[in-house]
C-alpha cells in the first residue's frame, strides 16, 4: 500500500495556487514599474494580476492545498497591489493625494484588523460581527461587486487621466460613465465596510 504523500514545510513554496500567487506579485510589479511609461501595458499587467486572484483560491480548493502561507501571500498581493495603484492614483491626481492616502491607510488597517480579529482568513466573519460586516462577506455577488468595483473604479482613473475621451469598445458609452455610475458606488460601499471592520 502506497502511503499518502506528506506535506513538506517547503513544499507549500510549490503549490500551484502560491505559483500563481508569484506570477501576481511579478505582475503587479511589473505593472507599477511601467505606470507612468506605458498605461495599457500597466493595466494589462494589474488585470492579469488581479484576476489570477480568483484563480489562485480556484486552484487551492481544487488541490487542496489551502495553506497560511498561501492566505497571507494572497492577501498581502491583494493590499501591496492595490497600495501601489492608489500610490501611482496620487501621483497623477495630486490634488486627491490625501484622498488616495487615506484610502490606502483605511484598506491596510482594516483588512489586517479584521483577519487577527477573525483569527486567520480574513474573508470570515464571527456571527457576533455587525450586519454589515456578515452581509458583506456572506452576500457572495456584493462582495464580488465591491471588490471588483473597486479595482475596477481605480484603474478607471488610472486610464482616465491618459485618455478621458476613451469609450467602451461596441456600445460607445464613455468610460468616465462607467467609472462614475458602477465603479465609484461599489468603491463608497467597501470602504464603508472598511470603516465597519
Amino acid at each position: 500500500m502506497v502511503e499518502p504523500k506528506q506535506r513538506t514545510v517547503t513544499g507549500v513554496f510549490f503549490y500551484v495556487p502560491n505559483l500563481i500567487g508569484y506570477t501576481r506579485v511579478v505582475l503587479s510589479l511589473y505593472s507599477l514599474a511601467v505606470a507612468l511609461t506605458d498605461y495599457k501595458t500597466s493595466v494589462l499587467c494589474y488585470a492579469l494580476s488581479f484576476t489570477c486572484d480568483y484563480f489562485d483560491g480556484f486552484f487551492a480548493r481544487l488541490c487542496d492545498q489551502c495553506s497560511t502561507f498561501g492566505a497571507v501571500l494572497d492577501m498581502v498581493t491583494d493590499r501591496c497591489s492595490t497600495a501601489g495603484l492608489l500610490v501611482v492614483l496620487s501621483h497623477l491626481y495630486p490634488q486627491y493625494m490625501l484622498v488616495f492616502m487615506y484610502l490606502l491607510i483605511l484598506d491596510f488597517s482594516s483588512h489586517w484588523y479584521h483577519m487577527y480579529s477573525s483569527r486567520g482568513h480574513h474573508k470570515v466573519v464571527a456571527a457576533e460581527r455587525n450586519f454589515l460586516l456578515r452581509f458583506y462577506y456572506g452576500c457572495y455577488p456584493f462582495f464580488g461587486f465591491c471588490c471588483v468595483g473597486t479595482e475596477l473604479f481605480y484603474i478607471l482613473l488610472y486610464v482616465l487621466h491618459f485618455d478621458p475621451t476613451l469609450l467602451i469598445p461596441f456600445i460607445n458609452v464613455p468610460v468616465m460613465q462607467l467609472c462614475y455610475y458602477v465603479c465609484l458606488p461599489a468603491c463608497v460601499c467597501k470602504n464603508i465596510t472598511n470603516v465597519a471592520q
